[in-house]
């Protein structure tokens, strides 16, 4: 039984018992653009040159199946370039780099047996084996008959790490594991360690571990990105970014995201995504992908992907690139907050998004809600999860809200009936939030250093916020204190707005020694009389 005075602190109770997620790169909640499949070099190419000529912001690409194959059924295990359609990986992923653009890899944990691994994996006793100790072909795997790593086996962890570092010494920065329930477990196979069903439930995380406790061993400085759809309790504490599988292209698929992610992200996972856009079936659908596009800027991680339909907004028609064009760019002005998210939940197990129960829990009406949602403290973002609509119903918690986009103030405390428009999705914001953004950019990169402090007032109210800054890359940054601690207050007396700023020595590379600050006051109906910098009269 874990308890708490209230609902993060259960969190951080539970993950204090658990483990809590290490600090994600700063790139990992960028753009991660997708799609099954690139097929090739010169195609993946293509598509990054023209998201930048486009104007879209882009922090990562990712590669499904083809990259070792040449068909879905291709080559599945192989773990090796297909130098057919990938001529030169080493180049391109070169070559992306410089343009800020990081390379992520699909592995599995099958091997089919026409893969070129396949008779080393048998003969040397990886995979998973039936009751005679020979090793198990799955007859019926969608991709053909195939073996399943005995992940359980240290010989096993020391061979697929293998192949990972051969592609991390060439530059790749990420990893997608994919079908690690595992997909297919037949009841009488056995691992090392239990058959298939008494150990089935832990696969994933243990797949998971190894990755993690690698990285840990050969690169401690970096932090691990391993997208995964499957795990246990805890697996957070390895740098798993879950998402929720092949989700329908639909706006039922759409609807089902909303609960789902606020019942993985109060478990732990902290940074549970979804398809956005949709990965399987349905027809194109411009106004469904600019929802899910737009519902995702305010989700942890931001991964278009989809199959059969392109899932990049250049594919799309002028409207939607221009709708989604600005999601993204809003995503990252708003990075320093989702950061500060990231911290939060690394520090103190304190979820990225959450219901709204956790804003007003003696108000019943939000035990089994999921319309809207809480992003960090600050935000209150409500999904358009229904086509063609003009309004949508939303319950607020008590206390007066901001709209993000026009400053209209809402008072909370009752369902309330709220205009939609296509540019955006409703999101308000909480009186007395100290919202930290940045002016735009287009890869963490070139992260700027120019700081805007947004301040949407509370009467006669005190209220404060840290913002936590590092160089976005190395892993014990907050042990080894190589980052800093920005203390921002506000207090807001009848006559007089007192705003705050006090930093500790904290420092860290790349760190400016100066930078442009703006401190935004939303909704003022006056100019003020006076401004005082630091007790000095401004002019």
């Amino acid at each position: 039984i874990i308890t708490g005075d209230d609902f993060e602190e259960i969190n951080s109770n539970y993950t204090l018992l658990t483990g809590r997620q290490p600090m994600p790169p700063r790139w990992a909640l960028g753009n991660l653009q997708s799609r099954m499949a690139y097929r090739t070099q010169a195609e993946l190419e293509s598509v990054v040159d023209e998201m930048q000529a486009k104007d879209f912001p882009l922090d990562a690409v990712i590669i499904d199946f083809y990259w070792f194959g040449d068909s879905i059924k291709g080559g599945l295990g192989n773990l090796k370039w297909y130098k057919k359609n990938w001529p030169e990986p080493e180049k391109m992923i070169a070559n992306f780099k410089e343009k800020g653009v990081k390379t992520i890899l699909i592995t599995e944990p099958m091997v089919i047996d026409t893969s070129y691994w396949f008779t080393h994996g048998d003969t040397t006793h990886l995979f998973a084996t039936n009751d005679k100790g020979e090793t198990y072909v799955m007859k019926d795997f969608y991709f053909g008959p195939g073996a399943l790593m005995d992940i359980f086996k240290q010989e096993t962890k020391d061979w697929f790490w293998e192949q990972y570092d051969k592609q991390i010494k060439i530059g790749v920065e990420g990893w997608w594991g994919d079908l690690g329930e595992p997909e297919t477990h037949p009841s009488d196979m056995f691992h090392v360690n239990g058959k298939a069903d008494e150990v089935h439930n832990i696969y994933g995380h243990e797949w998971e571990k190894m990755l993690f406790e690698k990285y840990r061993q050969y690169y401690p400085e970096r932090r691990l990105f391993h997208l995964n759809r499957a795990g246990a309790a805890g697996s957070q504490r390895y740098s798993i970014f879950p998402w929720s599988g092949d989700v329908s292209r639909s706006w039922s698929g759409l609807q089902a995201q909303l609960p789902l992610m606020l019942n993985m992200s109060i478990s732990g996972l902290g940074y549970i995504s979804s398809d956005l856009g949709g990965f399987a079936l349905g027809e194109k659908d411009e106004e469904l992908y600019q929802r899910w596009l737009q519902f995702g800027v305010f989700n942890p991680i931001f991964r278009p992907h989809g199959s059969d339909i392109p899932s990049e907004p250049i594919f799309f028609n002028e409207e939607t690139q221009t709708i989604v064009r600005e999601a993204i760019k809003l995503r990252y002005r708003l990075m320093p907050y989702l950061y500060n998210l990231a911290y939060q939940n690394t520090t103190a197990g304190i979820p990225i998004v959450k219901p709204l129960f956790y804003k007003d829990p003696t108000n019943k009406a939000f035990l089994n809600y999921s319309d809207a949602y809480l992003f960090g403290d600050a935000f209150l973002v409500a999904p358009v999860i229904h086509p063609s609509v003009e309004t949508i119903q939303i319950q607020f918690p008590k206390g007066r809200w901001y709209d993000f986009f026009t400053d209209e103030l809402i008072y909370g405390g009752s369902e309330i009936e709220t205009a939609v428009v296509d540019s955006h999705i409703p999101v308000f914001v909480q009186e007395g939030s100290l919202i930290p953004m940045v002016p735009d950019f287009h890869s963490t990169d070139d992260y700027p250093d120019d700081l805007e402090i947004h301040y949407y007032p509370k009467e006669n109210a005190e209220t404060t916020a840290i913002l936590y800054e590092d160089d976005g890359a190395y892993f014990s940054a907050i042990d080894e204190e190589k980052c800093q601690l920005i203390k921002i207050a506000a207090s807001n007396a009848s006559h007089l707005l007192h705003i705050m700023l006090e930093s500790d020595e904290g420092d860290y590379d790349g760190k400016s020694d100066t930078r442009s600050l703006q401190i935004i006051i939303h909704a003022s109906e006056k100019k003020p009389r006076k401004i005082y910098l630091n007790g000095h009269l401004l002019k």
